[in-house]
């Protein structure tokens, strides 16, 4: 039996994030407002495996010393995280 858990949201600064301005992740789906577009959200399908670490990254206030917007770029370009049509 899998334990639902709850969605995970945050909000970046363009400090914090010169790319991404907000992150919500629900299970696999995952959107994610640009800083170039902020009036727009983005759906994306993420496997289990990347959606659990975007998770983990998001969730540390340095962000793992990772660079946010490379993590989502490498991520679309790589499979694990694919656009939803909208």
């Amino acid at each position: 039996m899998t334990t639902a858990t709850a969605p995970i949201f945050r909000s970046f600064t363009t400090e914090q994030s010169s790319a991404i301005a907000n992150v919500e992740i629900d299970g696999t789906a995952v959107e994610i407002i640009f800083q170039s577009s902020a009036d727009r959200a983005y759906g994306f399908d993420a496997t289990p495996a990347f959606a659990a670490h975007l998770a983990e990254v998001i969730s540390s206030p340095d962000l793992l010393g990772l660079s946010l917007g490379r993590l989502i770029s490498d991520a679309r370009r790589n499979g694990d995280l694919q656009q939803i049509a909208a």
